[in-house]
């Protein structure tokens, strides 16, 4: 299990989320699936570039819609988030993008 996949495993065992541990569950939600989808669609891809453009990708677009690191607001947050979900393109993998989607949908109803 990577770091990002243990990362979000601490956040989903929790009852109830802060907006920051929201967002830092996004994002681990996104390297990990991201892992898997690069991994099916391109095969044994170095980790290292894989994450880095996924975090310039998450950069651009947490910036763009003036995402907070420390204090996000949740309704950006989620606008952000389904941009970033379209440019991932995790509908080519059908099963990847509603595991993703659960997850995430798991992250925001837990927000307090």
């Amino acid at each position: 299990m990577n770091e990002h996949a243990i990362a979000l495993q601490t956040l989903m065992q929790k009852e109830a989320l802060n907006p920051r541990e929201v967002k830092e569950g996004v994002v681990a939600c996104f390297f990990s699936i991201n892992r898997d989808f690069v991994k099916r669609r391109l095969g044994d891809v170095p980790v290292k570039e894989v994450d880095e453009t996924l975090d310039e990708l998450i950069t651009i677009v947490f910036n763009e819609h003036q995402i907070d690191p420390e204090n996000p607001s949740l309704s950006l947050l989620k606008k952000a988030e389904l941009v970033l979900e379209e440019q991932a393109g995790f509908e080519a993998e059908p099963d990847l993008l509603v595991m993703h989607k659960e997850v995430i949908q798991t992250l925001f109803s837990r927000a307090k």
